[in-house]
């Protein structure tokens, strides 16, 4: 195991409706964080997910075009993924590795901001959001991830990124969604990305109101659950309003 520690960074938070976070919501707004997780590991830092484009929190219609209409991003000067970094001891050129649960705008933002770095994306993820099936599949801003100067690694399912972080496929979503695990000497973590946007979706198989294919969606939240029940591991979900008043927040973080 060369996992050490791992840290949860603030990165702003989006403010939309609630039918789009669970199925039955209603129109009012809605604020969900946007977590970026930083891992400490034996190969050097491992990032997954990079929050929101900061450019869409003053020009919120230039950056984002029709999606700033569902879509309010809130972003201090200190929720930039870089300052998040510094603030938990952590230079961008120590980031060796940005796993991207998927490429829709709140997760790929900040991609562009670890040139340096190796970008783990699923094949299938790359392909729907600049050749999806639906025309006109939202939530992808090809600025944030169709850029020269990022590296990429393809994957096609589950792959260790590193020893101690492996990148699971949970797909539905989209359907190149990966969620993360983790293993620290104090337990396994998961870390779900977009697969579950509640705690609930997981307990009850409930996707989110969001996928591309329903089934696989379901299937997946199975294989989050099953993390829990067979390994005892800790689960993660990313935009879970509730959760997120408990989870341990940069500077302090989850240790050995």
């Amino acid at each position: 195991m060369a996992a050490h520690r791992m840290f949860v960074l603030p990165t702003g938070t989006c403010y939309l409706a609630e039918f789009r976070t669970k199925l039955g919501g209603s129109n009012a707004e809605v604020g969900v964080p946007l977590p970026m997780f930083a891992i400490d590991t034996d190969d050097g830092w491992v990032v997954f997910d990079t929050g929101c484009d900061p450019d869409a929190a003053t020009d919120p219609e230039a950056t984002w075009g029709r999606l700033a209409k569902a879509f309010r991003l809130e972003m201090s000067d200190a929720d930039h993924p870089v300052a998040r970094l510094a603030e938990a001891g952590i230079a961008i050129a120590d980031v060796a590795h940005v796993v991207v649960s998927h490429l829709h705008m709140d997760h790929a933002g900040g991609i562009r901001f670890f040139p340096d770095a190796t970008v783990h994306l699923q094949v299938a993820e790359r392909r729907w959001a600049q050749f999806p099936d639906r025309f006109g599949a939202p939530g992808f801003i090809s600025k944030d991830f169709d850029r020269p100067e990022i590296t990429y690694r393809y994957h096609e399912g589950d792959a260790q990124i590193v020893p101690g972080v492996h990148a699971v496929l949970t797909d539905g979503h989209t359907p190149g969604h990966q969620s993360l695990v983790v293993d620290l000497p104090s337990g396994r973590f998961v870390l779900t990305g977009d697969a579950a946007y509640r705690r609930d979706n997981i307990d009850r198989r409930l996707p989110p109101p969001t996928t591309t294919d329903e089934f696989a969606a379901i299937r997946s939240l199975a294989r989050l659950k099953g993390f829990e029940d067979r390994d005892g591991a800790t689960i993660l979900v990313a935009h879970d309003i509730e959760q997120w008043k408990t989870t341990i927040k940069s500077p302090d973080g989850y240790y050995e």
